[in-house]
């Protein structure tokens, strides 16, 4: 059945008032089990079903396949999904907030513009989704598959397991703060897959058995990041020219201006934003690289980080 045809099937008649009872009860909770709705490869049917600009509180959909759906504009509050597909949807604008969601597809869905608040996704695969703008705060991540991840933001976010396939570009994994109140943000036993890192921050993650690829492009500091910073800074003082001034004042934006570090923080950056971004960018890349590692390996050596 083509895309049209799903939709349109919820446009009219008998279809429409199914609309409205499905509306109906996922805005107040209500089971959809005695709706005698079909099936397509074991789920109930809810592919191209449009509830947007709704308030669904307390749902609970488990083997729903709502391909093709729209919940454009919702606020989705306190519901649970479980077992569902929610391939080529448009979620954009949506809210979603103390939500559950388990052994869920949401692939090449549009997430633009979505607010994703004290949730949890276990086994979710977010593969080729349209990101931009896309907010998380305070959730939990365990076993989702990503691949491209543009325009995000993390914000006191946890990953266990999981795997990055693609480029990161402006995105934004914040943990800052986290560790004074004793719940830090995790990065753990993560993949990321790909080098090609762009814009993308990891402020004040904790780092615990994260696999990046091994690549001159990125530069990876598991722990300690803070104090790596300061004894970086601290050698680099041997160059008082263009190089070392820049180097030093991107450690500073990078760890004295960012408050709220724990001290066990790691950090990660890709080498092309240093080599792109300053006068003398290749040459600031390898000092830089070559100035943290150093100090890693001194504090390491040391046995303070």
């Amino acid at each position: 059945m083509s895309k049209k045809a799903l939709i349109d099937r919820w446009a009219a008649g008998e279809g429409a008032a199914t609309r409205r009872e499905i509306s109906r009860r996922l805005a107040d909770g209500t089971p959809l089990d005695d709706l005698d709705l079909p099936e397509f490869e074991g789920r109930a049917d809810l592919r191209g079903l449009r509830i947007e600009n709704a308030v669904l509180e307390g749902a609970g959909l488990v083997s729903a396949d709502l391909s093709h759906a729209s919940l454009r504009g919702s606020r989705i509050v306190d519901a649970d999904f479980s077992r569902c597909r929610l391939d080529d949807s448009d979620l954009s604008d949506v809210t979603v907030q103390e939500c559950s969601f388990s052994d869920c597809s949401i692939r090449r869905s549009d997430l633009r513009e979505s607010l994703v608040a004290d949730s949890s996704f276990d086994h979710v695969d977010f593969s080729a989704v349209k990101w931009g703008h896309f907010s998380a705060e305070r959730s939990m991540f365990a076993e989702c598959a990503f691949s491209d991840v543009v325009k995000a933001d993390f914000t006191h976010c946890s990953f266990q397991g999981g795997r990055f396939s693609g480029r990161l570009r402006e995105v934004r994994f914040v943990g800052r703060g986290m560790a004074e109140i004793g719940t830090p943000a995790v990065l753990r036993s993560v993949v990321f897959a790909s080098g090609e890192f762009r814009y993308a921050e990891f402020d004040g993650m904790e780092l615990q058995n994260v696999g990046f690829l091994e690549s001159d492009r990125l530069i990876v500091i598991p722990e300690g990041f803070q104090a790596v910073a300061e004894r970086a800074g601290a050698n680099s003082m041997i160059r008082g020219d263009q190089i070392g001034k820049d180097f030093r004042r991107f450690l500073s934006r990078e760890s004295v201006q960012r408050p709220g570090l724990s001290a066990t923080a790691g950090w990660v950056v890709g080498r092309q934003d240093l080599a792109a971004d300053f006068p003398g960018g290749e040459e600031l890349a390898t000092f830089a690289v070559e100035t943290l590692y150093e100090a890693q390996r001194q504090l390491r050596e040391e046995r303070l980080i």
